[in-house]
């Protein structure tokens, strides 16, 4: 049983963990504190879930050392090595079997606003789950686990005995969960309360990373539609609010955003601009 010392410490810890940083950054960041900082976890995993049904594994840690392939035969373990843990995440898609996809259907949260760019919703209520209500779906004993026979048979001769899936985030067009895998049995058992403080510590921190991509984008694609405006008020002798409106009618022609005129017209200009 995990008391509030233990919490204080961890989540004192985790704070330090997930400094500030950009999205890929963080979400390797989630998975090496998983396996530093809580008890029993020997590899952790982000699978994100896309709007077309394909799934990834995002980030993944494991433990030092190496794995078993999980078509081999039993054999002891003490360590989970990286590539292993990848491989159950995909097993899990394969068979449609496993705590990783029973999560995703779990019922009682509602879907938050529509993301921003490809990974993790903008940093607004709804795309991160409260403290204690994150879906998440644990398994003590996968080698005993009636709901899941072939998956728990092929993660058992890994020697994975105990996993649990936990909700990070959940959008219009992503769905992200951390996986954290364990070689005793009943590991996760006794720790719900630090399991899902974790979570949701970790969600906060991939919003805001996932937010502060989203405002550098925005400003890198603002910068780059003022070039294009100097370049077409420059050439064509036109005020900004007709260039802007040249490079709209362009966009409108081809069917194209305003952004994509703009780049290749930037592009364009300074590989004119460059010695041959």
């Amino acid at each position: 049983m995990v008391n509030s010392s233990d919490l204080v410490a961890v989540m004192a810890e985790l704070h330090a963990a997930l400094a500030p940083g950009d999205l890929t950054q963080t979400l390797r960041r989630v998975t090496d504190a998983a396996v530093e900082l809580l008890p029993d976890v020997d590899a952790a995993t982000i699978t994100i879930e896309y709007e077309d049904g394909h799934v990834e594994t995002a980030a993944a840690t494991g433990s030092t050392g190496a794995g078993q392939d999980p078509g081999a035969a039993v054999g002891p373990a003490s360590e989970l090595d990286v590539d292993t843990a990848v491989r159950l995440d995909r097993l899990q898609q394969g068979l449609a079997e496993g705590p990783a996809v029973d999560v995703i259907d779990s019922p009682g949260w509602t879907t938050g606003p529509p993301a921003g760019d490809d990974v993790v919703a903008d940093a607004e209520p709804g795309g991160v789950p409260d403290p204690g209500l994150a879906p998440a779906v644990t398994a003590s004993d996968l080698s005993r686990d009636e709901r899941y026979p072939l998956y728990g048979a092929a993660a058992a001769r890994t020697g994975i005995r105990a996993q649990v899936a936990v909700v990070l985030f959940d959008t219009v067009r992503s769905r992200g969960v951390l996986n954290m895998y364990s070689l005793r049995s009943g590991a996760f058992d006794d720790t719900v309360v630090l399991t899902d403080l974790f979570a949701h510590h970790s969600a906060t921190a991939l919003a805001y990373a996932a937010d502060h991509e989203d405002h550098e984008t925005t400003v890198t694609q603002r910068r780059t539609v003022g070039q294009a405006l100097g370049i077409v008020m420059e050439r064509y002798k036109l005020t900004e609010a007709n260039a802007f409106a040249l490079l709209q009618e362009t966009a409108e022609h081809r069917a194209v955003s305003v952004r994509l005129v703009a780049q290749e017209l930037v592009a364009h200009a300074e590989g004119a601009g460059s010695p041959t």
